[in-house]
C-alpha cells in the first residue's frame, strides 16, 4: 500500500534509460487491470524513441515532459473488443493506474497526460500513429527516472467520506 501513498506526478526526468524488463513490468501491470465483462479492450503503443517522444509531446500543451521521458505509453481502446464506449474510460483508467503504481514500485517517476475527452488531442494521436478506425486513443502516460524526489501530497480528507448516507 505504501507505493499507492507515495505515488505522485513527475514531469522531469534524468537521462537514464529504462530497461526492457522495467518497461515490460509496467505494461504487464496494466494488463492485470479489471475491465467490464472482462472485455479487455486495451491495446498500447510503447514509445521509446527520443525523436518520437519529442514529436508526441505536441499532442497536448501539458505533454512537454515527454521530451525528457524515456517511455511514453499511449492507451488505446479496440472497438472490436469492448463492452461499450462508456466503459472504455473506466477500463483504460484502471489499466493506467496499475501502470503508474507499478512504475513507482520500480522507483520510477510518471505522469498521466490527458487526451480524451479533448477531441483535438484524440485526433492528433489518431493521425500521428495512423490508427485504423476501430482503434481509439485516449491518453498518454509518461515515464522516466525522476530528476528530483517529490513528496506526495496528502490528499486524505475525512470530511469527504460518508457512511451509509450523505
Amino acid at each position: 500500500m505504501n507505493v499507492i501513498f507515495e505515488r505522485t506526478s513527475v514531469r522531469q526526468y534524468t537521462d537514464e534509460t529504462l530497461s526492457k524488463e522495467q518497461i515490460e513490468q509496467i505494461i504487464k501491470a496494466g494488463f492485470c487491470a479489471p475491465s467490464a465483462v472482462n472485455a479487455q479492450p486495451w491495446e498500447v503503443i510503447v514509445v521509446t524513441d527520443p525523436k518520437e517522444l519529442e514529436e508526441l509531446s505536441h499532442f497536448s500543451p501539458y505533454a512537454m515532459c515527454l521530451k525528457e521521458a524515456k517511455l511514453g505509453v499511449v492507451l488505446l481502446a479496440n472497438r472490436d473488443h469492448q463492452f461499450g464506449d462508456a466503459y472504455d474510460v473506466m477500463d483504460l483508467s484502471a489499466m493506467s493506474e496499475n501502470m503508474l503504481v507499478e512504475a513507482r514500485s520500480l522507483g520510477l517517476g510518471d505522469v498521466w497526460l490527458g487526451g480524451y475527452p479533448e477531441q483535438e488531442r484524440v485526433e492528433f494521436l489518431k493521425t500521428f500513429f495512423k490508427l485504423p478506425e476501430n482503434i481509439v486513443p485516449y491518453w498518454v502516460l509518461s515515464f522516466g527516472h525522476p530528476l528530483h524526489e517529490l513528496k506526495p501530497k496528502d490528499k486524505w480528507d475525512p470530511k469527504k467520506v460518508h457512511y451509509n448516507t450523505y
